[in-house]
């Protein structure tokens, strides 16, 4: 074959190959045929050492095998040597050559040319002969040419080979995530679901307990009954965690008026308000929402719980109710309380997160705002925090007002 036949044919081959692998046990056996090369090894530069890859000849005994597989420090040998220099070598006689590193060939000369991309050796293409003088000056040549036309190919196949590989491992990493969040909610589920049965009969008891003679009056029934609602309160706030993060909640959704419910919701909170010293007014126009009217009242509950926990005495609640653009509801609860610092904004929507200087003195265990978060993101609306400290907070949130403008629909999995 002429030089141009065997380019020509070594280029084609080079493209009909998809992946590193593909690409590098072809041209070992195209360079080992088109050059009637005894032998023919590829080795990758991986950093520190050049790694043998693809052979031809006896390296080569079955299908893709590697005889005796070796890797070579950069500088090691005529190889390392090539590698680190970044010129071809024509050694004549290995005998006379005290870098020669014996291997499965013991070839008597060798012939070994940089794969270079863009300035840098990406790895060797290596060749030895059973005679003395076995590489003549248009071996060197072509086979030099051969490296430089194969060398951009195996360069973006490394690439794309790297890439897969942190695709797999990203991949595995989140399937992995995903199974230890699965385990997690379960286990929180269960728990959840097993400490509910004997709470239930704990308040049970004491409640009958309570309408006895002689323990009406009875303060340590009282802080039975009291501990054992907050707990029931926690239970509940984690399962709705679980039910939230794996989607199994159920939204009955649909268009009602939000004045009644706000006041429902300020009504409840008057009493822990009163004790606080914490006084709470309501603007609510005639106005109306597309959401899950027991929902919205949970995420209110929550925000006024927080307006009044992370208060003062003598402070002040306003909630209040506005059009925003569009077609969306914007309710916003502002407090007088103790505010959040910047370097704690980011943790309010954290769950188990307690943060401020109350962190040690109001009830619950941090999870309530990323309930609210998650039930405003599940009806399509979005949560804003802003705050001073020592000024107070505002919580504000929007909801699509018609069906039309709500962007997510959740459909029950199971009710847990």
């Amino acid at each position: 074959m002429t030089n141009i036949e065997i380019i020509n044919s070594f280029s084609v081959s080079l493209l009909q190959q998809n992946s590193l692998d593909d690409l590098l046990w072809s041209m070992t056996e195209n360079i080992g045929e088109l050059l009637d090369f005894e032998d023919c090894v590829i080795y990758l530069n991986e950093g520190k050492v050049l790694s043998q890859m693809a052979a031809y000849g006896i390296k080569n005994p079955v299908s893709r095998d590697i005889k005796s597989r070796i890797q070579i420090k950069l500088g090691e040998g005529i190889v390392g040597t090539v590698a680190e220099t970044g010129i071809a070598e024509n050694v004549s006689d290995l005998s006379s050559d005290d870098r020669y590193i014996h291997d499965e060939f013991s070839g008597k000369s060798e012939l070994s040319v940089p794969l270079k991309y863009q300035n840098k050796v990406i790895g060797v293409l290596d060749s030895e002969s059973s005679r003395k003088n076995g590489f003549s000056r248009h071996d060197v040549n072509m086979l030099q040419s051969l490296a430089d036309i194969a060398a951009p190919r195996i360069d973006s196949a490394i690439t794309q080979r790297d890439k897969e590989r942190v695709e797999e491992e990203l991949r595995k990493a989140v399937l992995e995530a995903e199974e230890l969040n699965q385990s997690k909610s379960e286990f929180l589920s269960r728990m959840s679901h097993e400490l509910r049965t004997p709470l239930n009969a704990i308040l049970g008891f004491a409640e009958i307990m309570k309408l006895s003679s002689d323990h009406q009056n009875d303060p340590r029934v009282d802080n039975i009954i009291i501990a054992g609602q907050h707990l029931l309160m926690l239970v509940d706030e984690i399962l709705d965690i679980v039910q939230i993060e794996q989607k199994y909640v159920t939204l009955n959704r649909t268009i009602f008026i939000v004045e009644p419910l706000i006041k429902e919701c300020v009504v409840l909170m008057l009493p822990k308000a009163d004790e606080s010293g914490v006084s709470i007014e309501a603007s609510i126009p005639t106005i109306s929402v597309y959401a899950d009217s027991q929902r919205f009242k949970q995420i209110i509950l929550n925000l006024l719980s927080n307006a009044v926990k992370y208060n003062r005495r003598g402070g002040k609640i306003h909630i209040r109710a506005l059009q925003n653009e569009g077609e969306y509801l914007r309710i916003e609860i502002e407090d007088s309380g103790v505010g959040i610092a910047d370097k704690d904004m980011s943790l309010v929507f954290e769950p188990f997160s307690r943060f401020g200087p109350l962190q040690g003195e109001v009830e619950g265990i941090g999870i309530g705002m990323l309930i609210t978060k998650q039930l405003v993101e599940i009806m399509g609306g979005e949560i804003f925090i802003s705050s001073e400290i020592d000024r107070g907070t505002i919580v504000s949130f929007t909801l699509p007002q018609t069906e039309q403008g709500s962007h997510v629909d959740i459909v029950s999995k199971h009710l847990m």
